[in-house]
C-alpha cells in the first residue's frame, strides 16, 4: 500500500493515502481535457493531473497548484472544474465499480491490484473534492488534518 502524503495549498492541507488521490486525479484529468476550461498554464495543470492519475508520482504526490494557478480567475476555474467533477461523480451509483476502476488507464500495477476487490464509495471522493474546493476558496483552516477515507483494500 502507498504511503500518506500531505496535500497542500497556500500553507493549508491534509494528509491522505496517495492511492485515493490517484483515483480522484483520474476523474480530474478526464474533466480538464474538455476545451471549455481556460487556465493561464493549462498545459501544466493537465500534466499535473496526468502525472497523479497515471501513478508517476508515487512517494512524492503533491499539488503544484501554487506554481500553476496564476490568478484568481485560475482558482475560480479550478473550483468550477472540481464542482463539475463532483456532479459527474454524484451522478454515478453510490460506488464506483471494480470494473470501472480496472478500466482506468494507469501505469501503476499496485493501483490496479489495490482496487481489484471491491467497489469504491463515491462519497469518499466527494469528500476530497469538498476539501480541495475549500482550500482554493481559502476557507480550509487545517494544515495537518488526517483525512480518513472509509475504504479498506
Amino acid at each position: 500500500m502507498s504511503s500518506s502524503t500531505l496535500i497542500r495549498y497556500k500553507n493549508k492541507g491534509f494528509w491522505i493515502n496517495e492511492n485515493f488521490m490517484q483515483l480522484l486525479f483520474n476523474y480530474l484529468y478526464n474533466e480538464i481535457q474538455k476545451n471549455h476550461y481556460i487556465f493561464s498554464e493549462k498545459d501544466n495543470l493537465v500534466d499535473d493531473f496526468k502525472e497523479g492519475a497515471k501513478g508517476w508520482c508515487k512517494g512524492y504526490f503533491a499539488l503544484s497548484w501554487e506554481e500553476i494557478l496564476k490568478s484568481y480567475s485560475d482558482e475560480q476555474n479550478l473550483i468550477n472544474l472540481l464542482q463539475n467533477t463532483k456532479i459527474i461523480l454524484q451522478n454515478k451509483e453510490s460506488t464506483i465499480s471494480v470494473a470501472e476502476i480496472q478500466s482506468i488507464d494507469v501505469e501503476d500495477d499496485t493501483f490496479k491490484y489495490l482496487f481489484s476487490r471491491k467497489p469504491f464509495p463515491t462519497s469518499e471522493l466527494l469528500k476530497i473534492i469538498d476539501v480541495l474546493i475549500e482550500m482554493l476558496q481559502g476557507t480550509w483552516n487545517s494544515n495537518n488534518y488526517n483525512m480518513e477515507i472509509n475504504y479498506s483494500y
